[in-house]
């Protein structure tokens, strides 16, 4: 998950925590906790596949800037794109990164709804 954080530093103006937290300071992605976590992907330990959630809050639901702001960070391309950041992005933690999809939502964190947009990586790296 710190790799994820780390593969998102790059994107200028992005706070990002490679973990949950319930303080919101837009624009924001947190790493969260791993949905599925397969082993043994392949044969004898080869890999393994993860799929981990990436959640990028921009702002109040209603504004027309929080929704301008988002549609940047979901570009396939570009220096705020999310999906380029991730799979550019070279580490020793994983072998493969690659951005499945995104869903966009209305988020509600400690009372403060945000419109949201959470991205699925899956991960697939040594067993």
């Amino acid at each position: 998950m710190d790799q994820l954080g780390e593969a998102l530093s790059v994107v200028a103006g992005l706070r990002v925590r490679p973990y949950t937290e319930q303080r919101i300071m837009p624009p924001m992605a947190l790493v969260n906790l791993p949905r599925t976590y397969k082993f043994d992907a392949t044969m004898a330990r080869g890999s393994d596949d993860i799929e981990i959630p990436i959640t990028v809050y921009v702002g109040r639901y209603d504004a027309e800037s929080s929704r301008n702001a988002l549609g940047r960070y979901v570009d396939g391309s570009g220096g705020l794109s999310v999906k380029e950041a991730i799979e550019t992005h070279t580490c020793s933690a994983y072998d493969i990164a690659h951005v499945i999809d995104v869903q966009f939502m209305i988020s509600t964190v400690s009372s403060v709804e945000y419109l949201a947009a959470t991205f699925r990586v899956r991960l697939i790296g040594k067993g």
